[in-house]
């Protein structure tokens, strides 16, 4: 996917009911409790935290190019998709992007695997002394570990990988680009990997697309990496994946939820407004289908709001709360949470 069509895509889910600068805050991985909870109720996991160094003026200038485009239109500040936006978006094809599991992490794991083909590289060409590519030194202590553990000096390492790659690199939902691009990018015995704008350059790309595609890779490898078919590349995966992705402060609530404590009792003990808390357990929500929020609401409240929710074909707070003065603001995001979790 191109940069504008993952724009298209996530103001399709959102048409209407977000402002402009919501994709802006996804794509970024804002921890806000309305980010992440706009995660669950559109489903948009896969876009969460991808670009975490999208500066604002790129995606402005995106924005504006779409808006030119006649392909959105902004009303009272929400954006819609338009018919002739409907029309180009892209149908087929899933994204490849897993970002609610990964934020950010992708690039240790294709940091560790540059300076392993690297230094396998030197060390089978009998050169041993050489820059490293990656000057991170906890990068280069957990390399060194790999490498010794695996016993690089054997010949079998270097062909180990070499076969766990092309494994991964035949995933049929690759296009050419994704292999091209992830070969290109290593470095070995006198051959330096492609920058992005050389990349740019050869397909006639924005640096930024490139950079999409290249991470449609690193997912996509990821979440087919397992130990039985590749047990190399698995130990160089160690702790990429998100296991908790609760904010830190969110996951020390949830530990005295797990406690028996209130949400009032919480706010007191943590000393955090009550409507910090209530942005933590929808976020507990949105990760953990099991939670229960029957201390909070009744069954019959979140089957009558998702039953508004469905009637109304909206997810906006004020116009269900608006129907139903009764319930509060928090129970509204709390239904619509957990509904769109559990289905």
């Amino acid at each position: 996917m191109h940069f504008h069509q993952i724009l298209l895509f996530i103001i399709h889910k959102i048409s209407g009911q977000r402002s402009e600068n919501a994709p802006y805050y996804l794509l970024k991985g804002k921890k806000s409790g309305q980010t992440i909870q706009d995660v669950t109720y559109f489903q948009l996991h896969a876009f969460f935290s991808i670009l975490p160094q999208l500066s604002k003026e790129d995606y402005d200038e995106s924005i504006n190019e779409l808006f030119k485009n006649e392909f959105i239109r902004v009303n009272e500040s929400l954006v819609y998709i338009t018919e002739k936006g409907f029309k180009i978006l892209p149908s087929d094809k899933e994204p490849l992007f897993n970002g609610w599991k990964y934020r950010g992490k992708e690039q240790l794991f294709w940091k560790r695997i540059d300076l392993v083909i690297q230094t396998l590289s030197q060390f089978q060409a009998n050169e041993k002394k050489f820059v490293p590519n990656q000057k991170d030194i906890s990068i280069q202590h957990f390399v060194k570990d790999f490498l010794i553990q695996n016993n690089f000096r054997e010949f079998n390492l270097n062909t180990d990988i070499k076969q766990e790659i092309f494994y991964l690199l035949e995933n049929p939902s690759f296009d050419d680009i994704h292999r091209t691009l992830f070969v290109y990018r290593l470095s070995g015995y006198k051959t330096t990997g492609l920058t992005w704008e050389q990349l740019a350059r050869h397909y006639h790309m924005t640096d930024l697309n490139i950079k999409i595609i290249f991470l449609e890779c690193l997912h996509s490898m990821l979440d087919n990496i397992s130990i039985e078919t590749s047990p190399r590349l698995f130990n160089l995966a160690k702790d990429i994946r998100i296991d908790t992705p609760l904010t830190e402060s969110a996951f020390k609530t949830n530990s005295l939820f797990e406690k028996g404590y209130s949400i009032e009792e919480i706010a007191k003990i943590r000393k955090l407004k009550i409507n910090t808390i209530e942005d933590h357990v929808i976020e507990i929500v949105s990760n953990d289908k099991n939670f229960s929020i029957s201390a909070f609401i009744s069954k019959e409240q979140v089957e009558e709001i998702l039953h508004l929710s469905n009637e109304l074909e909206t997810k906006k707070l004020t116009l269900i709360k608006q129907r139903l003065p009764e319930i509060s603001f928090f129970q509204v995001r709390l239904a619509l949470t957990k509904g769109e979790k559990n289905s």
